[in-house]
């Protein structure tokens, strides 16, 4: 979905949007687990369906996951046995939405895999992406994946809008930007 819709740094909010998380930098459990912390909070003070937290908090920690472990920024910072990587997310409210964006950079195999499942999961019904995500958790996980690889199964799974998504060659290098907007509706 090349609509050119990638933004530099994700959540260009509008004048009306309530921001309540926006992060640019390196990812490690760590700051996931104290953003997440955040994200709970803001949450239980400004949403009243137990369901659509659920469904926001999970989505945080998949996309937030997805940059740790799959971003390819060079400015990737080695820590014991793993990397932290660089990358963006944004959580805010705007006109009975809650909108999740990310953008980190993919290597050119990974934006093959990402824009054919994105663009099967935009056309999948509900009731196809639950059957894709129970068959995903039974299957064994392609030798590319660092987790279950259902992660885009799980953000599909829970927002209310299709996708979004979009894949930028880089002028200088064989990586992309890849930008990713989840949206969770009130129920």
């Amino acid at each position: 979905m090349n609509n050119g819709s990638l933004r530099e740094a994700p959540c260009v909010a509008g004048s009306q949007s309530l921001v309540a998380l926006q992060y640019t930098g390196f990812f490690s459990p760590q700051n996931i687990t104290a953003m997440g912390e955040v994200v709970r909070l803001f949450l239980e003070n400004h949403e009243g369906s137990a369901k659509v937290r659920r469904r926001l908090f999970s989505s945080f920690v998949e996309i937030a996951q997805n940059i740790l472990r799959y971003s390819q920024d060079s400015r990737a910072l080695p820590h014991q046995e793993q990397l932290y990587r660089f990358g963006s997310v944004c959580l805010r409210y705007d006109a009975g939405k809650y909108t999740l964006e990310s953008t980190n950079l993919v290597d050119h195999d990974a934006c093959d895999r990402l824009r054919e499942n994105l663009e099967s999961l935009r056309v999948m019904s509900s009731e196809e992406i639950k059957q894709a995500y129970r068959h995903g958790l039974r299957a064994e996980s392609p030798a590319w994946s660092k987790g279950a690889n259902i992660g885009l199964l799980t953000l599909a799974r829970d927002v209310s809008e299709p996708l979004e998504y979009d894949l930028r060659p880089l002028e200088a290098g064989e990586f992309s930007a890849f930008w990713l907007k989840a949206t969770i509706c009130h129920d």
